[in-house]
C-alpha cells in the first residue's frame, strides 16, 4: 500500500464481528466500499487470511474433510493473526490507512473458548501474544439469534469444517458473544435483525465520529 507522505496520519483498526451468518462480511464490503468510494486509504482484510501463509492456514481450518483438534484449530487461527498483524494491518494502520477486519480476537473468544470451551485464561494469553500489543480502535458486534441464523443459511451452499458444527456449538458461540460483546469505548453492539442499510447506517455513523476524533490528534 502507498500512501502519499503529505496524507499520511494516525490511522483507524475497525473490526467487524458476529457469528456466522450475522451479516458482518455484508457489512465490512459495504464499509470498504464507502471509504474507498470518498477517497481515504483503505485496507480491507479477513480472518483467517489476509497474507500468503495465512490464506494458506485458512485453507486448512475450512476443510470439511480436516479433523482438527481444538487446541490445533486455536494455534492455527492464531498463527494466521500473528502474521496479518505483522505483513498487513500494523504497516496500514501506520501509514494512515483505515483497516477494515472482517473478525479478529473476539472471534477467537467466542469460538475457540466459548464454543470449543477452551479455558479462558489461556485463551486470552494466547490472543495477546499473537497481537503483539495491537488492539482495535472500535470492534462492532452484530448480533443475531439462532432462528436468523438458520433463515440466512443458503441450504445449496457447501458449507466449510466451521459451518458444519453442531446446535450447541453455535449457542455456546453466541453465548460468548454476548458475554464478551458488551460494549464499552472500543465495541459498538448492534442487532443484525434492525436490517442491513440501518445496521451499515449506525455502523458508519460510530466508525465517522473516530475518524473525526483521529484527524484533529
Amino acid at each position: 500500500m502507498t500512501i502519499p507522505s503529505h496524507s499520511r496520519r494516525r490511522g483507524l483498526f475497525i473490526v467487524v464481528e458476529g457469528p456466522d451468518a450475522s451479516g458482518k462480511t455484508t457489512l465490512a464490503r459495504r464499509l470498504m466500499a464507502h471509504y474507498r468510494h470518498i477517497g481515504c486509504a483503505v485496507c480491507a482484510v479477513r480472518e483467517p487470511g489476509g497474507t500468503r501463509v495465512s490464506e494458506r492456514i485458512r485453507r486448512i481450518l475450512l476443510d470439511p474433510k480436516a479433523a482438527i483438534n481444538a487446541r490445533s484449530e486455536l494455534f492455527l487461527y492464531l498463527a494466521a493473526r500473528a502474521q496479518l498483524v505483522d505483513e498487513v494491518i500494523r504497516p496500514a494502520k501506520n501509514l494512515g490507512a483505515i483497516v477494515i477486519a472482517d473478525r479478529f480476537s473476539l472471534s477467537t473468544l467466542a469460538y475457540q473458548s466459548g464454543g470449543r470451551r477452551l479455558p479462558l485464561k489461556t485463551v486470552r494469553a494466547a490472543d495477546d501474544l499473537a497481537r503483539d500489543g495491537l488492539r482495535p480502535d472500535l470492534t462492532i458486534v452484530l448480533g443475531v439469534t439462532a432462528a436468523q441464523q438458520r433463515a440466512r443459511r443458503h441450504p445449496s451452499r457447501r458449507r466449510d469444517r466451521i459451518e458444519r458444527e453442531t446446535a450447541p456449538f453455535f449457542a455456546r458461540v453466541r453465548r460468548a458473544y454476548a458475554r464478551f460483546g458488551k460494549g464499552g469505548t472500543r465495541q459498538l453492539v448492534i442487532d443484525s435483525g434492525i436490517g442491513a442499510n440501518a445496521v451499515y447506517n449506525e455502523a458508519l455513523a460510530a466508525i465517522d465520529r473516530l475518524n473525526k476524533r483521529a484527524r484533529r490528534r
